[in-house]
């Protein structure tokens, strides 16, 4: 089966912990010949006057006194180099920043959709609950904006972790990033895949359990992923979210992918009854794949 590139979004910013998702995208391939990273940075409405509407420099182009450009930003040359020091191909890095124009969040949004990328990492700070409750992210605030790209938050994610633990009910969203996970894994062989499905909950519209979980498989297969690298996993809980973090913990998966249904809570008490944000404000040592 012939190979296929990968073009992630990585967001990055002055912030330290924005590097998490840089970290983990390094750790996580092999087959770093078929990564392609475009390091992405939303820099503020520039105070001085006259830069407003002024866009960043290339990365080779030198700013002149008066220019029609600003200076590229440090965290980007700072991420590019760390990644070439890794060893990471340098014809595989491309730098691009903007400045604000919508917000963070929204700026975001529009170059992944622009950019047609197959996924948008973030980094993402460990928090206590206390703070989660009023953080107002851009992993949070990005969950609620009308996106077709599946999005990876990395919370303190653990090196050399391997394998993804998939969670299908099969609805539309679950086949959508069963499709995305046999994408990403299909030239990366030292991952599996479990796909998990929780009884309790029971699958989405008249179908069997079987037929999901066998839905599920035929898309990893076909992405290219052997049958020695599928498992199936069949529970039952009425706390999905604890369940999904207990068998996260145990098996110490690179990744947990989920399929995000629904739209914004209509009020704040509801947002943490959302599976999403409950595994996002949780979730420690995995990324969170999610796909909507």
């Amino acid at each position: 089966m012939e190979t296929l590139e990968k073009h992630l979004l990585v967001s990055i910013s002055e912030d330290v912990n924005a590097f998490f998702g840089l970290r983990y995208v390094f750790g996580f391939f092999t087959r770093r010949d078929l990564v392609r990273l475009t390091l992405f940075y939303v820099g503020p409405r520039s105070p001085q006057p006259g830069l407003e509407n002024k866009p960043y420099c290339a990365v080779d182009e030198t700013q002149s006194f008066g220019g029609g450009c600003r200076p590229v930003p440090q965290a980007l040359h700072t991420a590019r180099n760390w990644l070439l020091d890794m060893g990471f191909p340098g014809e595989r890095i491309e730098l691009k920043a903007l400045p604000a124009k919508l917000g963070p969040v929204k700026d975001i949004a529009a170059e992944a959709e622009r950019g047609l990328y197959d996924a948008v990492v973030l980094g993402r700070r460990g928090l206590s609950w206390f703070d989660e409750m009023f953080d107002d992210s851009v992993s949070h605030r990005l969950l609620w904006e009308s996106i077709s790209f599946p999005l990876w938050v990395c919370r303190n994610p653990v090196r050399n972790r391997r394998n993804v633990l998939l969670c299908v009910d099969g609805s539309e969203q679950s086949l959508r990033v069963a499709d995305h996970v046999g994408f990403v894994l299909r030239d990366e062989p030292e991952h599996s895949v479990t796909v998990l499905h929780n009884r309790a909950t029971g699958p989405v519209g008249n179908r069997s359990i079987e037929s999901v979980l066998a839905e599920a498989g035929e898309l990893l297969r076909e992405n290219g992923l052997e049958d020695e690298r599928i498992s199936f996993l069949v529970k039952s809980s009425k706390h999905p979210a604890d369940m999904i973090l207990e068998e996260a913990r145990k098996g110490e998966y690179a990744a947990v992918a989920i399929g995000r249904t629904g739209g914004k809570p209509g009020a704040f008490s509801n947002i943490f009854g959302s599976l999403s944000q409950t595994l996002l404000r949780k979730l420690e040592g995995a990324a969170l794949w999610i796909s909507k």
